[in-house]
């Protein structure tokens, strides 16, 4: 698996970009790991369809936000060798939003 290193704003481009409908992805942000199926990505948004016995359901993020505080994504996509791709310059202690 190729590996590459990016920074937030890359990796937005990288998303809007290369990810299609169709495709895996894990997601590892802040204490959080998502694997998932793509089942729609606009230039703005992913809506990512993950199987958990927890919290099963489509996830909806906000593409700037998720890449401001990811900290390492796989790319699987549905043609192609898959991607590991580590993100540089990220806010690895984001705020967890609990009060």
């Amino acid at each position: 698996m190729k590996t590459l290193r990016m920074s937030p704003e890359e990796l937005l481009r990288y998303f809007r970009e290369k990810v299609e409908e169709g495709d895996q992805l894990e997601l590892n942000y802040a204490f959080v790991h998502v694997p998932g199926e793509v089942v729609k990505i606009t230039r703005y948004r992913l809506h990512l369809y993950v199987e958990s016995e927890v919290a099963p359901g489509i996830r909806r993020y906000d593409l700037e936000d998720i890449c401001s505080m990811m900290l390492e994504v796989v790319h699987k996509p549905k043609a192609g060798e898959p991607v590991k791709i580590v993100v540089e310059g990220t806010d690895e202690s984001p705020s967890m939003n609990i009060l």
